[in-house]
């Protein structure tokens, strides 16, 4: 669903109010930070990464209609740059994007792991059996639940940020989430309370 606010500041962006577009980019800036340390991990080049997202999200301002692409727009940008920044690094092997073959083991990318202080020492020790069974999923299960859980993208954002059916991204999700959930402890399930592992809604 569209966010009203964003479609808002969006059109008012594409009027010509630089201080609508300057409120878009501090409504996206957080979530678009979050996904760029979930691919790369903690990077001097994250403030490029994203400032260089938002400068071509403005110059591409008159394609996104009424803002049903202004979400999948930008986070494509922020996941081609984060490739670029890990091949300039050597730290990522090139693979298809439109290689929609989840059982292919994947390249691993950095996460960033630290615990937050404020949390118990026994949820971060949970936290940290979840982060790293997220890193081991095959690339593009684990891109696709990043995309949903992190940036909160639709299906049909994912989608369009991912050049894929939205049945692929059904079944992403799906075989992420049971591959996800087979990684895990049984005593870490039971205490994050997961009961049933079935096909993602509709809604």
């Amino acid at each position: 669903m569209v966010d009203a606010n964003e479609t808002a500041l969006l059109q008012g962006a594409r009027d010509g109010d630089l201080t609508a577009f300057e409120q878009l980019q501090a409504l996206l800036d957080a979530p678009a930070r979050r996904f760029v340390r979930r691919l790369i991990g903690r990077s001097d080049a994250e403030d490029d990464i994203v400032q260089n997202a938002f400068f071509a999200l403005y110059k591409n301002l008159e394609r996104l209609d009424v803002g049903e692409k202004l979400r999948p727009f930008l986070f494509r940008v922020l996941r081609n740059q984060c490739y670029d920044q890990l091949r300039r690094l050597g730290r990522y092997d090139v693979i298809s994007l439109d290689d929609d073959s989840d059982d292919v083991d994947r390249t691993e990318l950095a996460v960033d792991q630290r615990p937050q202080p404020e949390e118990s020492a026994h949820w971060l020790m949970l936290y940290n059996e979840v982060q790293m069974a997220i890193q081991r999923l095959p690339e593009l299960q684990r891109q696709t639940l990043l995309l949903y859980t992190e940036a909160g993208l639709s299906y049909q954002e994912i989608a369009d940020a991912m050049g894929v059916s939205i049945g692929t991204v059904k079944s992403r999700l799906h075989n992420g989430k049971r591959n996800l959930v087979s990684m895990l402890h049984p005593d870490t399930l039971y205490a994050l309370d997961v009961a049933a592992q079935g096909e993602p809604s509709d809604e």
